[in-house]
């Protein structure tokens, strides 16, 4: 992911517990954890849900020259970009829309977005804010296989309607309440 000399604000979004983290753009590294003893991850994933596929040090974020790598170092049950296992200690730039997944399966799976923004709404009896999510595809979408177009697009929809149920189960459990 090249940065086109403005700052931007990435994150990753858990896609189960539609939870973001920063990426702080004054690191240069961004350790993807559990804490043990003195070490504490700069994303600390212990208290979402199947964090004992993840490892204490499961993955690393490498930013170079405003390009993110991703990079997993060593774990115990893999690393997986757009459901590709990645080699240990190996670089693999991300893009936008990418997903990661930690450890097997879609237990914990990130995408690698820009920072979203949570659309007001407005004030309702259930008092809860949608959140917009926004997709932005670039020149490097466009120069791809159609099969890589289609994969990416599937992808994005099916995490995008999962979403939704997520947030319509939400709404009529509150409504039962």
């Amino acid at each position: 992911m090249q940065n086109s000399g403005r700052l931007q604000t990435l994150e990753l979004f858990h896609v189960q517990t539609d939870t973001s983290f920063a990426l702080l753009p004054n690191l240069t590294t961004i350790r993807i954890g559990k804490p043990k003893n003195q070490f504490v991850g700069d994303i600390n994933v212990s208290d979402l849900p199947n964090a004992n596929f993840v490892s204490r040090l499961h993955a690393e974020i490498q930013i170079e020259k405003n390009i993110y790598y991703l990079v997993d170092v060593g774990s115990s049950n893999g690393t997986f970009l757009n459901n590709m296992r990645l080699d240990p200690n190996k670089r693999y730039p991300l893009k936008l829309g990418d997903k990661i997944d930690l450890g097997p399966g879609t237990k914990v799976t990130f995408l690698f977005l820009r920072e979203q923004k949570v659309a007001p709404e407005p004030p309702t009896s259930l008092n809860n804010p949608a959140t917009v999510i926004q997709f932005q595809f670039g020149e490097t979408y466009t120069k791809a296989p159609l099969k890589d177009g289609l994969d990416k697009f599937f992808r994005v929809v099916e995490s995008i309607l999962n979403y939704a149920w997520r947030s319509l189960k939400k709404f009529f459990k509150k409504l039962r309440h």
